[in-house]
């Protein structure tokens, strides 16, 4: 008799892990999709509570980490104990899961401070999208682990005969992949908001020199065979052609007699390198001194709300930083076509919006006059010399 019943307990057991896995692997999409840019996920989830987001995601990541690195043991040591799987998964999606995703939804009501900004905003969803998907193949590896002792209705088979080689070595390679994710989503709220505009600004500066170097050796590379193989051929058959990668090559490489267009080059790869001394300037002398206390929404007597103008501004001048390196883009393409009107026309809008982002943040985060300030104003006087 015990035995039996030791069976009866089992495949209810088993029937519980199923029925908890599957409804956290919905629970998990339903999460991702809350999390796309476009969703607002604020009306699905209490966010009222959240006192400081980033502390939040840090403790959940924390412990979504923890639980992993439990579950994945429970999944390797037989005989697999599909009670103690079912508490683990239920810890982690009564709890962690929907902190984790309230804070990355968190959005400031207007008049509320914001001491995230958007670009932090939408970093934090994007790694939590991330990290929920390494989890959701975590699930995926549970049910796996069931057919070995169980049927899809939780009905035992017998005997488990412990993990494969196979089974093992998937299992910590998705937990491995968890524990990156979770470091990477840790390393975001350890360094913060300046560590993060400072990260993404010198990116897109790397972008942009990158760019200039590239529109610099183009026009280095000088079609000095143009005329050539015009006088070839009978009949007129070949006449203005040479071989099939000159035909082809030739269309995007600058004259001897563009003279104009080159001399636009020169200018635009000058300008440019003035815009990366920019953003030099600007890492050192805005964003890594931006102070995040200073953000902190401040309440007067009448209850009016201050402190809201740096992170906004703020949120202006990176999104300037990143549309720079967009419009080099399209300058390039417009040297390449040989098009000087439009590539004029594209160098005048990015150094307009480098200096817009100069002018944004000329004074200090506090207000006054500073280094910075009378810097920038060089820096104008020369890109617009130019």
């Amino acid at each position: 008799m015990p035995p039996k019943v030791k069976t009866v307990n089992f495949d209810r057991d088993l029937r519980a892990l199923i029925d908890l896995t599957k409804t956290t692997q919905n629970l998990v999409t339903h999460f991702q999709s809350s999390l796309i840019p476009s969703a607002n996920t604020a009306s699905a989830l209490d966010l009222t509570s959240i006192p400081n987001t980033l502390e939040l995601t840090k403790a959940s990541t924390t412990l979504l980490r923890s639980h992993t690195t439990t579950l994945s043991l429970l999944l390797l040591t037989p005989p697999l104990t599909p009670s103690a799987l079912t508490k683990k998964i239920g810890e982690v999606s009564s709890g962690v899961l929907s902190n984790m995703v309230a804070a990355a939804s968190n959005t400031p009501h207007p008049g509320q401070n914001d001491d995230l900004g958007q670009l932090m905003r939408a970093e934090l969803r994007a790694q939590v999208r991330r990290l929920l998907g390494t989890w959701g193949e975590v699930l995926t590896l549970v049910l796996h682990a069931v057919e070995r002792c169980g049927d899809v209705n939780g009905n035992g088979r017998g005997k488990d005969e412990g993990p494969t080689e196979r089974f093992r070595q998937d299992v910590l390679a998705a937990t491995g992949v968890v524990w990156e994710a979770c470091d990477a989503l840790l390393k975001i709220c350890e360094e913060g908001v300046v560590g993060l505009v400072v990260k993404k600004a010198e990116e897109w500066r790397s972008v942009l020199l990158d760019a200039v170097e590239e529109l610099k050796e183009w026009g280095e590379d000088v079609n000095e065979d143009e005329d050539e193989g015009r006088a070839e051929g009978s009949d007129g058959e070949d006449v203005g052609f040479g071989d099939e990668d000159e035909i082809f090559g030739a269309a995007n490489k600058l004259g001897k007699g563009d003279k104009e267009l080159k001399a636009l080059l020169d200018t635009s790869v000058k300008k440019l390198k003035m815009v990366g001394m920019l953003y030099q300037a600007l890492i050192k002398r805005r964003l890594k001194t931006f102070p995040i206390t200073s953000s902190a929404s401040k309440t007067t007597a009448n209850g009016e709300s201050r402190g809201v103008g740096p992170m906004t501004s703020l949120d202006q001048l990176m999104a300037s930083l990143k549309y720079i390196p967009e419009t080099v883009d399209d300058l390039a393409s417009a040297f390449y076509d040989l098009d000087e009107r439009e590539a004029r026309k594209t160098l005048d809008k990015t150094c307009g919006e480098a200096k817009s982002a100069a002018e944004l943040v000329k004074h200090s985060w506090s207000g006054q006059d500073d280094e910075f300030t009378t810097w920038s104003r060089k820096w104008v006087a020369m890109i617009e010399a130019s």
